[in-house]
Parts: C-alpha cells; sequence; structure tokens
C-alpha cells in the first residue's frame, strides 16, 4: 500500500507539466460522515486524454519514460477503502480536478503519509507554480481555506499525524457498533492468530508469532483468506497482490497463480501487473529496502558514488538482499525531490542530501541492533 503523499506527488508532477501557475490541494474531513476526501485541481492545459485512457496503468505525461501516472492503482485503493476516484474539469481554475474519497474508519485505507514535505518539495523545485492548500476537518476545528503552502503547513501537518495515528487511537467517538466490529476484523485478526503473521514490524515477513518460520502451505492459508475478502471486490487484484507481497516477503510463482486462480483472472494479467508497478517484487526482499534515486538531478549531484557506498557497506550488488535478510538494494528514476538530490528512501523514509561517507550512520539506523533499541 502507498500512501497519500506518494500519490500526491504524482498528481502535483501532473500539474506542473501540464503548465500550471495554480494548484490547490484540499484534504477534507468529515467525521460525521465518515469520509475523508483529497482532491487536486489546477489551472493547467486540462484533460489531454479521455478519462478511461488516464486510468489505464500504462498511461502517462513523463516525457520519454513508460511509467504510468499511478491513478488506477490510486483508484483501486480508494475503492478498496469504500470510496473512488472521480476525474474531470475543475470548475474553479479550468484544468483538471482530481477527487480521491474513501472511508475514514476503512482498515483498508492509505496512511497519509507526509503530505506536508511532498507539497515543501514541489514548492521549492517549482518556484513559478503557486501551490494554494485547504484543510478543514470541524471536528478538530481545523479549517484553513485555499491559503499559500506556508501559511496551511502546520494545520495540515497535525491533521495528517492525527489521521495516522493506529487505529485504536483514531477511532471516531460517534463509530457505530457496525464499523466498530470492520475495526476489530478482517485481517487485523488473521494477524493475530496462533502462528500468524507476526504484529511487530521489525519480524520477518512468513515469520510465525512465536518466531518460527511458517511453512508455504500456512502462508498460502493466510493468502486464501485475503482472496477470499477481496474476490468480491472491484479493483481488489492489487490490494491482494500488496498484502501477498507482506505475507511472503515477495511474491513468489506459487503465490501469483492462487491469485489468478481465486480472483478468476488470467495469470498473464497477474504477472503483467506485478511487472509493472516497482514496488512489486518476485525475488525476496529484505526487511529494510534500500533505493537509490539515479534521476538526472540525483545523478549529477553524487547519486552514483551514494550507491557504490551502500554496495561495499552492504555487501550487495543492485536487485540482491543481504544473507540475513535485513537489506535489499534497489535503483529508482525519480522520486520528485529533485531540490534536495542526492536522494535515497529506507522503506517509506526519505533520506536528502546524502554523502557516501553518511551511508554507514543511515544503515545503522535500520539495523537489527537499534530496531530493538526503538521498539
Amino acid at each position: 500500500m502507498h500512501d497519500l503523499s506518494l500519490y500526491l506527488l504524482e498528481l502535483l508532477e501532473n500539474a506542473t507539466r501540464a503548465g500550471a501557475s495554480t494548484v490547490r490541494t484540499t484534504l477534507n474531513v468529515e467525521r460525521c460522515r465518515d469520509a475523508l476526501e483529497l482532491v487536486v485541481e489546477d489551472d493547467g492545459r486540462g484533460l489531454a486524454a479521455p478519462v478511461e485512457q488516464i486510468l489505464d496503468p500504462f498511461y502517462t505525461t513523463k516525457s520519454g519514460k513508460r511509467t504510468g501516472l499511478g491513478l488506477s492503482l490510486f483508484k483501486a485503493e480508494a475503492e478498496a477503502a469504500g470510496g473512488g476516484l472521480t476525474i474531470d474539469t475543475s470548475a474553479s481554475l479550468g484544468g483538471v480536478r482530481v477527487a480521491v474519497n474513501m472511508r475514514l474508519s476503512s482498515v483498508d485505507r492509505p496512511p497519509t503519509g507526509n503530505l506536508v514535505t511532498t507539497l515543501q518539495v514541489m514548492a521549492v523545485t517549482n518556484p513559478q507554480v503557486d501551490f494554494r492548500v485547504s484543510v478543514q476537518d470541524r471536528e478538530a476545528q481545523v479549517d484553513v481555506r485555499d491559503a499559500p503552502f506556508a501559511e496551511a503547513a502546520a494545520s495540515l501537518g497535525e491533521l495528517a499525524l492525527r489521521l495516522d495515528q493506529p487505529p485504536e487511537d483514531r477511532a471516531p467517538s460517534f463509530t457505530t457498533e457496525a464499523t466498530q466490529d470492520l475495526l476489530e476484523t478482517t485481517d487485523a485478526d488473521m494477524k493475530r492468530k496462533e502462528c500468524g503473521m507476526a504484529n511487530d514490524p521489525n519480524d520477518r515477513p512468513g515469520a510465525c508469532c512465536c518466531g518460527e518460520e511458517a511453512s508455504e502451505e500456512e502462508l498460502l492459508a493466510r493468502l486464501d483468506e485475503v482472496i477470499e475478502s477481496y474476490k468480491d471486490k472491484k479493483g481488489g487484484l492489487i490490494p491482494v497482490l500488496q498484502i501477498a507481497q507482506g505475507i511472503f516477503g515477495y511474491l513468489p510463482e506459487v503465490a501469483l497463480k492462487r491469485v489468478a486462480k481465486g480472483l478468476d483472472k488470467p495469470y498473464s494479467e497477474v504477472a503483467g501487473v506485478v511487472g509493472f508497478y516497482s514496488f512489486f517484487s518476485t525475488v525476496p526482499r529484505g526487511r529494510n529496502v534500500i533505493r537509490v534515486c539515479l534521476g538526472t538531478a540525483c545523478y549529477v549531484r553524487g547519486g552514483m558514488p551514494v550507491l557504490d557506498a551502500l554496495k561495499k557497506e552492504l555487501g550487495i550488488e543492485v536487485g540482491e538482499t543481504t544473507e540475513d535478510r535485513e537489506f535489499s538494494l534497489e535503483v529508482a528514476r525519480c522520486f520528485g525531490a529533485c531540490g534536495l538530490a542526492p536522494v535515497i528512501t529506507v522503506n517509506d523514509e526519505v533520506h536528502h542530501r546524502v554523502k557516501p561517507k553518511k551511508v554507514r550512520d543511515i544503515v545503522e539506523q535500520y539495523a537489527p541492533a537499534a530496531a530493538e533499541r526503538s521498539a
């Protein structure tokens, strides 16, 4: 599962590529309706293709690149969280308006992530664009409307932090008995079953709660439960694959075949989706995935020396995993943080302006000993 900040980055970048001079981002929370809405609209050149084409996984506005906008994945995640995604013309700005809504209490709702950093990076690297922000949550008495990013940053950050609290902490006071039952069940229950998925996020995927490695049959049994809960949901393929990768640590062929059969989809379609999205892996990944940006800005500002330092520190090449399954090393083409180059990510955390001499310190932050200290 991606977080909202990564999807927001795609939308903001698309707006700037469309020549927008004003981009408005709205985060709206309505607890009485159990609703979360994220809206991005601009005054750019408008839709260059039909909505159906824009939602195609392979459609892109990135010149010379095959990477899609990721809106089909965003739409699938929104639908899995009881909402949806719409694309139309902005009535106020005249460009494109993308609106995503989902149930606030849904266990399938993506975390918000660091929305403030995403907007800050975009503002710094695109000074010609006026990034406006609206943040609304009546219960939290937050009401910022169409303000410059700098003025809205604090309110946006506070609300995002509150939304990313664990479900038991963020459950709204108006929650109905049915909603509470939903919060207390689904895959959270599955994870707590005896010898089920480990609750400790530092444990390796595929480990039992008793510390032993689960057998392939046990892992497939968990996957079957996930497939059963998603098989009648529209857009369930990608969420199932994401959970499957969490169960196995990667996506082995046996899992892909199980998903294809369970969702009644051609194996070629399932394998095609896995091959297209970079966050899926068909080889075992470590507990910590390190990605080094080698986009133009990061490459020019020292991305390769950073990558070489990581190879030496970890003793592996790109695409490999350390023997203890602690670290995997990958490269990416752009994180959208060109003004902070060179950039690497470790899991979902961003490290910017990285120097080769700082690589060891960064790696040590995620080593087992450090993870035990922070637990």
